[in-house]
């Protein structure tokens, strides 16, 4: 079984939710943290409440994925001690709107796409390739179950 003690842990998305769940459980497991999230206060809470409770070593990042400059910036300008990540959590997402296929907002489905694809791979893109060079890594990435299960207002509808 995998160690998890002072492996490098990047989650994205950390600042609620399932990022904030797995942020605890890796703190727990005694991993070094690279929380990710647009609201920085939600992560300086967090990383208060892990760091109490678990004394866990945190570096925080506010980052919005869907921002490919800012992704690469960010995470080429990690501290020496923070570059190195052993496991990356690709969990930040968002869904946007119900409304039936022909009445969806454009808006809305370029924020999605944008975050759930395009900050996926953008994060993916600038981490892997020192996993590569260590010859180790790993990447998870989190999903909604929307994939599997359609919304009402997306089902098919018989034209008249």
């Amino acid at each position: 079984m995998l160690s998890l003690q002072d492996q490098i842990v990047l989650i994205t998305g950390a600042s609620s939710g399932i990022g904030a769940s797995c942020a605890k459980i890796f703190a727990q497991a005694g991993a070094k943290l690279i929380l990710a999230a647009r609201r920085f206060e939600r992560l300086e809470e967090l990383a208060a409440r892990l760091g109490k409770e678990f004394s866990s070593s945190i570096h925080l990042l506010q980052l919005d994925v869907r921002d490919r400059t800012q992704v690469e910036s960010a995470l080429k300008s990690l501290p020496e001690p923070w570059s190195n990540i052993d496991i990356l959590i690709n969990n930040a997402g968002l869904s946007r709107g119900l409304n039936k296929l022909q009445e969806g907002s454009f808006q809305d489905w370029e924020e999605m796409i944008d975050t759930n694809i395009k900050g996926l791979l953008y994060v993916t893109r600038y981490i892997v390739p020192g996993m590569i060079n260590r010859g180790k890594g790993h990447v998870v990435n989190i999903g909604s179950i929307a994939a599997y299960q359609t919304y009402s207002a997306l089902r098919c509808y018989e034209v008249q």
